[in-house]
């Protein structure tokens, strides 16, 4: 197989190494390495859930190196989402964002949202439901209910909800144009199937939905904090400092 036909034929590998690669150079941008490294460690916390692609072949079933169900692909693209996911809100809050200078994920905190959430999917997928709108409705319950722990980061998830939506949607269109048949593997019937500016819907709720839960689920499990003043004009090293001495300030509640 020549390196044309695999490109044309394995679309969802190559267009996951494009994107890690892109996401990387972004990561590398953000001034603050409290905040890169709070990002690396979201994306790899979300590794894991590749498993969950088995839950979705009535959705999109892309070609996979090997012909296996669930693969390489599926893990590379849960880190890419996972770093992505609060890639904007971060950026966005950058000059008030507090992160410990080593984040580190609050192990009880991760287990009580993570454990509801996929029981709250795997719920909705035996009741019935198709696995995009268990996905959708299990990431609104679980907005709902960080929102309750955390009301101070409505702000913060906004923002995700509205960076990352615009940014992984405008992915999703670029990719489609460097590999126009990559759309056919969205096989799911409507409304999630149907294209939206060329787009799946079912990607377009997803990315809003995603973008909204997954600040505030990094705000709970690393206990962010976003300070009440700016510091835009502070030195990068000097506002790391700042900000590091701040995570340690008081006991955090559990």
């Amino acid at each position: 197989m020549s390196v044309r036909q695999a490109l044309g034929t394995y679309p969802y590998l190559f267009s996951d190494v494009l994107w890690l690669s892109g996401i990387l150079l972004a990561v590398r941008a953000l001034p603050l390495a409290a905040h890169r490294r709070l990002i690396v460690r979201l994306g790899l916390l979300m590794i894991p859930n590749f498993l969950f692609s088995l839950a979705h072949p009535d959705y999109w079933n892309p070609v996979r190196v090997g012909g296996w169900v669930v693969g390489l692909e599926d893990a590379i693209f849960a880190f890419i989402v996972g770093a992505m996911g609060c890639l904007p809100a971060v950026w966005l809050s950058r000059h008030k964002l507090i992160v410990a200078e080593r984040p580190a994920p609050r192990i009880g905190r991760l287990l009580a949202v993570g454990i509801p959430a996929q029981c709250a999917f795997l719920l909705l997928l035996f009741m019935g439901r198709s696995s995009m709108a268990s996905a959708v409705l299990a990431q609104l319950l679980a907005v709902a209910s960080l929102l309750l722990l955390r009301p101070d980061l409505w702000r913060f998830s906004a923002a995700g909800g509205l960076g990352f939506s615009l940014m992984y949607c405008g992915i999703v269109k670029a990719l489609f144009r460097i590999w126009p048949a990559f759309v056919s593997c969205w096989t799911s019937t409507p409304p999630w199937g149907l294209l939206l500016f060329g787009i799946p819907l079912g990607e377009i709720v997803w990315a809003v939905g995603f973008g909204l839960f997954w600040p505030l689920f990094a705000g709970f499990v690393f206990d962010l904090r976003l300070s009440v003043g700016g510091g835009a004009a502070e030195p990068a090293q000097k506002r790391e400092r700042a900000l590091a001495a701040a995570a340690g300030l008081g006991p955090a509640t559990q």
